[in-house]
Formats: structure tokens, sequence, C-alpha cells
């Protein structure tokens, strides 16, 4: 049976117990006059949680790491508009993905076939000849067009048996370390699935081992109280439909009207959006969905500020820039139910989601997780903003807007920022 979208949405009634007023830092409160030793000792203690859970976030990359990283990404992601059959576009130049980070350097999985010491030269042209210690290359046994043609049988539900169709949600992504097209579906694994044997392919005309089907249990796509004008990313926004989270706020390319940003999936346009009594504004700009899970907020006003009380060292962060970041970045998550929570590393920029049994897919995404595999999103969070946080000031740069999660919260989907940008014709207020 089909899985209606409205459902993974946090229904109002649902979350509004436990729903505490979210207050930002302000005027001192009582027992602020401690003495300058228990101050200084209060001040040493937090200096060294601060160093703590910064570490999670790793070294900063060097000017030429983060241009060779740059130049990686943007084989990675479409430039404009996303492709409408969501293939990843890095297999136009035969690259599979790549692993690492922009600090440790990163490994290109080529297809068979590809000049991958070309590759490495493109990457790195006009760059100093340190560039290329950046950059490895593994050669895949897959071709290019058996793993679009892997793709395609899965868009297009050429699937071997009909035991193995997926009748819930599901995530699709372009694994270099498995080499294959990885299809993560929701829920427990069915009995005796033959398909998934060493002798046959999971999809008709896809070789053996080109499609791997893994199953990771609840998958949804993803709601902090009563936020006043000019309103925050990160506040719970409530409407007829559910309860969904404020994204971060943009400015019209060709105006300076201010919006907010929300999920597509959150509700259709005209929706009314209220943070407890507040009128948040209207959903407006929805457009091609479900290819593209995104949306303006309209008819209030939005501050580039976001909430990151939780896991961040900080509780109020500032927008002062954005993109896509780039693969083994490491980047935090902020939404109504989770709060923040840093240390995601991101593992992709192409992912494909998919629910109502494959139906309804939004391609070209980031995919995200920690390490430790804690859960990182729930029911609610949709809309809000993913950012990487300065770890030297109260400042933020947004990567993109959770829309989806998997493995039962401890992988987050979001929209990339540049998507963003390209289909609402916008770009983050950073002012």
């Amino acid at each position: 049976m089909k899985t209606p979208r409205l459902l993974v949405l946090a229904p109002a009634a649902a979350l509004a117990l436990g729903a505490g007023l979210l207050v930002a830092a302000g005027s001192p409160a009582q027992g602020d006059d401690a003495t300058l030793d228990t101050a200084a000792a209060t001040d040493a203690v937090t200096a060294a949680s601060t160093a703590v859970v910064l570490a999670e976030d790793g070294p900063q990359p060097t000017t030429l790491q983060r241009t060779v990283a740059d130049r990686v990404t943007a084989l990675l992601t479409p430039r404009g508009d996303k492709p409408a059959d969501g293939v990843p576009v890095s297999l136009d130049v035969g690259l599979i993905g790549v692993t690492g980070s922009p600090v440790e350097g990163y490994t290109l999985v080529v297809t068979q076939g590809t000049d991958g010491k070309a590759l490495v030269s493109r990457l790195t042209s006009g760059l100093p000849l340190t560039a290329r210690r950046l950059l490895t290359v593994e050669t895949s046994e897959r071709t290019t067009d058996e793993l679009r043609n892997a793709w395609d049988g899965v868009r297009g539900e050429r699937w071997r048996s009909a035991a193995a169709v997926p009748t819930g949600a599901y995530g699709l992504d372009l694994d270099p370390e498995l080499e294959a097209v990885v299809v993560d579906v929701e829920g427990a694994e069915p009995a005796a699935l033959a398909r998934l044997s060493d002798e046959a392919a999971s999809v008709e005309g896809a070789p053996p081992e080109a499609v791997v089907v893994r199953y990771t249990g609840e998958a949804a796509r993803t709601s902090r109280a009563a936020d006043t004008a000019p309103h925050w990313a990160g506040a719970r926004i409530s409407a007829s439909t559910g309860v969904c989270s404020s994204g971060f706020a943009v400015k019209s390319k060709t105006s300076s009207t201010r919006y907010g940003v929300v999920a597509g999936h959150c509700g259709p346009n005209g929706t009314a959006w209220y943070s407890g009594s507040n009128y948040f504004g209207r959903t407006a700009a929805r457009s091609s969905y479900p290819d593209y899970d995104q949306a303006l907020l309209s008819g209030s006003t939005y501050s580039n500020y976001l909430y990151t009380d939780g896991r961040d060292t900080e509780d109020v962060r500032v927008v002062g820039a954005a993109n896509d970041g780039s693969i083994g970045d490491s980047v935090c998550a902020s939404g109504y139910v989770s709060k923040s929570i840093c240390g995601i590393k991101i593992k992709s920029l192409s992912a494909t989601f998919c629910d109502d049994g494959g139906s309804s897919c939004t391609t070209y995404l980031m995919r995200g997780r920690r390490d430790d595999d804690l859960r990182i999103v729930y029911q609610g969070d949709s809309g809000g903003p993913v950012y990487w946080r300065n770890p030297d000031a109260a400042r933020a740069s947004i990567r993109g807007m959770v829309i989806a999660y998997d493995m039962s919260g401890v992988r987050l989907y979001a929209e990339r920022y540049t998507s963003i940008s390209n289909h609402l014709g916008v770009v983050a207020v950073t002012s």
C-alpha cells in the first residue's frame, strides 16, 4: 500500500505536548554575579568542552585543499536544473564517486575504461603540483553503461521478482565503495529473496552486483516553539497539514524581497504557517514536486539567524555564506525536533530519495550521517537548515535543507543549497 506523504509529517497535536518556548540569549540571568575565580573556572571548563565538541569536525582544509574539493564537487553535482532521469552526472566523465575528505584527499573511483590520470590532470589544472597528491584513482570492474542501465532499471521498476518491488520509501545512490547502485529500502528484509543471490541480478538488464539492495528500517520525509518576526531558521512551524521546521532566509535574485525556505512536501502553495500563535507566512513557489522538494515562505519577515541549541557549541548562529560543501565535510543540521546535531559527514551530493513505492522521487540530494550512527533526524525536522559551523565565531554557512531520512533517522537527505538557489531564484541572506 502506498504511503501518503502527509503521514510522514509530525502531526501538530502530537508535537504540541512538551514544546517549550525558545528564548534567545538576552540580559544576564540571576546568579551571573559570581566571583572572579568561579567565572574563570567555568570559562575553562566551557573552553575545554568546546574543544572536545569541535574536534568531531576535524581540521580545517587549506586553500589548496578546498580548491581541489570544490572542483571534485563540481563533477558530482549538476549545473542549473536537475536532469530529469536523476542519473548522477559524474557518470558523464566516468566517475562513480569519491571517498575521503578535503583534508585527507580523495580517492576517485572510476568506471572501467575511464582515463583516471586525465581526470586528475583536469581537476588539478593550473594548481601547484602538490595538488595531485590529494587525488588517487581506483578503477572499478563496472562500466559506465552497466551502471546507467542499473540505475534506469531501478527507477523504471524493472525488478526481476515481484517480491523485490519496494512498496514504501527508499534511497538510491551510486556507492563508490561498493561500486554499485545501492537501493536502501524502508523496513525489514523480506524472507527468501532469491534476487539477492550471487547468480541473479536485482533488476533486469543489469549484471550481478551492479545493484545492491539493503533494508534499513524506518524511512520518511521529515518540525523550536513560538518564534516571532523577523523569523529564524530551525523553528517549529505548524499548519493544517502538520508540523515542519523553518528553513534559512533567502532573498530574490531580482529584488530585495526576503523569504524563508521550507520543504515542498510540508504543504502545497497557499498553506498558512504559524509558530505558536505567530504568523510565519504562506507556502509559495512550490513547483515540479517531487523532483524539487523545496518551496518559499512569504508574507512575513525573515532573518539570517539560526536556532542552534543542542549539540552545537552556540545556541544561535548568524548566516554569513552559503554553498554545497564537499564530500567528507563535517556539517550540522538544525530541526525543531532534533535541535542542532553536528559531526554529520557529507557522504554524497547525488543521492535520490523515493517514497510512495518509488512513484515520488527527489534527486541530486545531499546524504550524510555521523560516524557513530547517532540518530540525527526525526519526523518534523523537514525544512531545517544544514550548515557548516565556524569554529571561531557564532557564524554559519548554509549547505542545504533537511527533507528526509532513512536507517531509522541515522542518515539524512537534504536539498543542496545550489539546487534551492537555482530552482527558486534566490540567494541566502547573509547580512
